[in-house]
């Protein structure tokens, strides 16, 4: 459900994906996922359902939009039709020393509590967004290791 939500906003937003030129780390705990997943360029999981999954979308600088112009887009976005609640807004860094922010959502499906964490890097013409989520059990246990992955990404 929030990997289908994350393609709308992404979609809404009207982003044209380019080919992927950034390196990242999968960690011990996670297994990369080589094919079937043509909207990212990047997709790993841990057994027991942690998923993430790295997009980077061309933007036109002449047409403005910074970091946070599009953290607020998709912040909006995920609280209007997803349902979700934002937790919390974090400064990011990957490697390399580029800077960016991260919006941490949960929302509860019946009794089960998700999180899903989106994190964003613009690097000159080309915004990075790294999705993470699951049930928030098996999340906290694999937090660690996704936030190892998410500074390890490298344009």
């Amino acid at each position: 459900m929030t990997t289908r939500l994350a393609l709308a906003v992404v979609t809404v937003l009207s982003l044209a994906a380019c080919g992927r030129s950034f390196e990242i780390k999968t960690p011990r705990r996670f297994v990369e996922l080589e094919e079937g997943y043509s909207d990212y360029e990047y997709r790993a999981t841990t057994a027991d359902g942690v998923v993430v999954g790295v997009r980077q979308v061309e933007i036109d600088p002449d047409k403005g939009g910074s970091v946070d112009f599009w953290v607020e887009a998709i912040e909006q976005r995920m609280r209007q039709v997803g349902g979700y609640a934002l937790l919390e807004t974090k400064p990011a860094t990957a490697r390399g020393g580029l800077r960016g922010k991260q919006l941490r959502f949960g929302r509860d499906e019946g009794e089960v509590p998700y999180r899903y964490w989106v994190t964003m890097f613009l690097d000159d013409d080309v915004l990075y967004i790294i999705e993470a989520g699951g049930k928030e059990d098996v999340f906290t246990r694999a937090q660690r290791d996704v936030e190892a992955l998410i500074r390890s990404l490298e344009p």
